[in-house]
């Protein structure tokens, strides 16, 4: 059975016999050999079942089934050159709907403000958020990109990596902390986990000397969710982690203080997460652009060069 792809040859090359009238003219226009347009030819007038052409020594023309597919290639072809033309419009200037999925904090944060910004200047282009805590299938969810905490390790999609978020750890005000003075007094206090990015082990280093440590912890109560573990915090449950850009009001406040001022957790890469291609719409990297831009002026945030 002729394949798509197939037919597709086929219908193009009798357009170039009808618009040119004989066969070595149409080869000449398509850049192959007489031969070659005649066989196709002969497959589509087999494919379609009826004769398209009439040939002879010194004359060639159309039968009537050839001029009703003439026409309706035609109609065809306009329509794929108008699509073409919109199709790399679209590629070169931001239009269309952008789909963007990432964490509900981070939606609650980075991805609206930069979102308000990106509508600002480019008010065509219709902006869809979902926001989700766990893994994202891109082409499952039908999403431009996916702004990812922790990195992703499919090594189909494209990856783009904006930088490192810093972590500290933190305890609520009352909480009795006092004890903590080196990395190995934490395992007798309860964690609140951050699944996957904190939980039960920890590795820390060294504001001062670089140096690196590993911490094993019982999660007394973990979370998927970045908003619920610093919640749990803030009650009191224990010590967790938390990034500058949350913590911060808090910590000028006295709401929250930090544990373990000299140490930090391992910085946690934030991503763009795209699929895989040679080309990628106008949207998509006018958006990251601007999201580039929100976060390196982002306290604890360090933009990749």
């Amino acid at each position: 059975m002729t394949k798509k792809l197939d037919r597709l040859h086929l219908v193009l090359t009798f357009l170039a016999i009808a618009q040119h009238g004989n066969l070595s003219a149409a080869a000449k226009a398509l850049g192959t050999t007489q031969p070659t347009v005649s066989r196709r030819l002969r497959d589509l007038e087999m494919l379609l079942g009826t004769r398209l052409a009439a040939r002879t020594t010194h004359r060639f023309h159309l039968t009537p089934e050839g001029v009703e597919l003439q026409r309706r290639a035609m109609v065809w072809a306009d329509e794929w050159s108008e699509w073409e033309h919109d199709l790399k419009t679209t590629t070169s200037v931001p239009r269309g709907v952008l789909t963007i999925v990432g964490p509900h904090a981070y939606g609650s944060s980075f991805l609206m403000e930069a979102i308000s910004q990106y509508r600002v200047a480019y008010p065509q282009v219709q902006v869809r958020l979902r926001l989700t805590d766990g893994a994202v299938d891109l082409i499952k969810e039908g999403a431009d990109l996916w702004v990812c905490a922790g990195g992703s390790q499919d090594q189909t999609l494209h990856v783009r990596r904006l930088g490192l978020m810093r972590r500290i750890l933190i305890a609520s005000k009352d909480y009795p902390g006092r004890a903590i003075r080196q990395p190995e007094h934490l395992k007798d206090h309860p964690l609140i986990g951050l699944i996957p990015l904190v939980y039960d082990r920890l590795v820390l280093r060294s504001v001062r000397t670089e140096e690196r440590r590993e911490v094993r912890m019982q999660s007394a109560v973990a979370t998927d969710g970045l908003l619920s573990s610093y919640r749990g915090v803030q009650l009191g449950m224990g010590v967790g982690a938390a990034a500058f850009w949350l913590c911060g009001p808090d910590l000028a406040s006295g709401a929250v203080k930090r544990v373990l001022p000299s140490w930090e957790l391992e910085p946690v890469p934030i991503e763009v997460v795209t699929v895989a291609g040679r080309f990628r719409p106008a949207r998509i990297d006018a958006f990251v652009e601007i999201l580039i831009r929100l976060m390196s002026n982002t306290q604890g945030f360090e933009p990749s060069r």
